[in-house]
């Protein structure tokens, strides 16, 4: 008789982000040994490539359920209709969409855009930019929370002073080249991500301004290069381990269990680590 596999499909916008590479590990650490072979296809943040991914998994019989941090633009809804019409189980790992009944697993974006900017301004920071991230409910929510500690603080954006970036160090790059034009000059960024904050860096350098003395630099996500950088990156470690370890237990459940589940939202801790770019360890 043959034996017949058992796959969850993951999908992930970018697999060259060691967020979504820590979190793939994680994912196949608790599914592998439980009898599950991981397909992972990675996006590249297209919302139609995406979709297309998510519809070779729906073709294929054996796909028995799918962990997706999902590209589509935050209120569009479609593609989990889909999936929902195949009944195939899933989890929404990192990007959470509104309305969507599915179970989702990642962070409180907007305390994580008020932590980067608080630490900031408690470093002495008072003409604060920000580079966006993708308009995923990550970016979104980012930005709200450097926007709600700015005003909670008294302390206003100048006109210009968010960039829309994206989530490449070639994104941070740009827009950091934008912003170093903005008047007043700026003294601090919060960026989406790490490979912004690279990009943001590299910019700031290039034009002849050090980090920190001049301009602070905060990312998000702690990758696993951040403390060997030319300037250490101060950043948020978003615990990606973790996130996809719980992702893969709440689908196991789902995948074992007799009866349907309801829909758990989890949200993983995540902690400020400060380095050289904030001034934490300059001498």
């Amino acid at each position: 008789m043959e034996t017949r596999i058992h796959i969850i499909g993951l999908v992930v916008p970018d697999l060259t982000d060691t967020h979504f590479a820590e979190v793939s590990r994680s994912v196949a650490r608790v599914m592998q040994p439980n009898g599950y072979t991981v397909l992972i296809s990675n996006s590249e943040g297209d919302p139609d490539s995406e979709r297309q991914a998510i519809h070779l998994l729906l073709a294929c019989s054996q796909v028995d359920g799918l962990i997706l941090a999902s590209a589509q633009p935050a209120g569009e809804t479609a593609l989990f209709q889909r999936i929902e019409k195949h009944k195939l189980p899933y989890v929404l790992i990192d990007r959470e969409f509104p309305g969507v009944t599915a179970s989702y697993v990642g962070a409180d974006d907007e305390e994580i855009g008020a932590v980067a900017t608080e630490h900031l301004i408690s470093r002495g920071c008072r003409h604060i930019a920000h580079i966006r991230g993708p308009e995923t409910s990550t970016g979104i929510g980012r930005s709200k929370g450097y926007s709600a500690t700015l005003a909670r603080h008294g302390l206003k954006a100048a006109r210009g002073y968010v960039a829309s970036g994206g989530s490449s160090d070639s994104d941070g790059y740009a827009a950091m080249c934008g912003l170093l034009s903005v008047t007043p000059r700026l003294d601090g960024v919060v960026c989406f991500n790490d490979a912004v904050a690279v990009g943001a860096i590299k910019a700031i350098l290039e034009a002849g301004l050090e980090v920190p003395y001049d301009i602070e630099v905060v990312g998000a996500g702690n990758v696993h290069y951040s403390d060997i950088l030319r300037v250490p990156l101060s950043t948020i470690d978003l615990n990606s381990s973790l996130m996809g370890e719980r992702a893969a237990r709440m689908l196991l459940r789902t995948l074992e269990s007799k009866e349907p589940l309801p829909p758990e939202h989890v949200l993983i801790p995540f902690q400020l680590v400060a380095r050289e770019s904030s001034k934490a360890v300059a001498g």
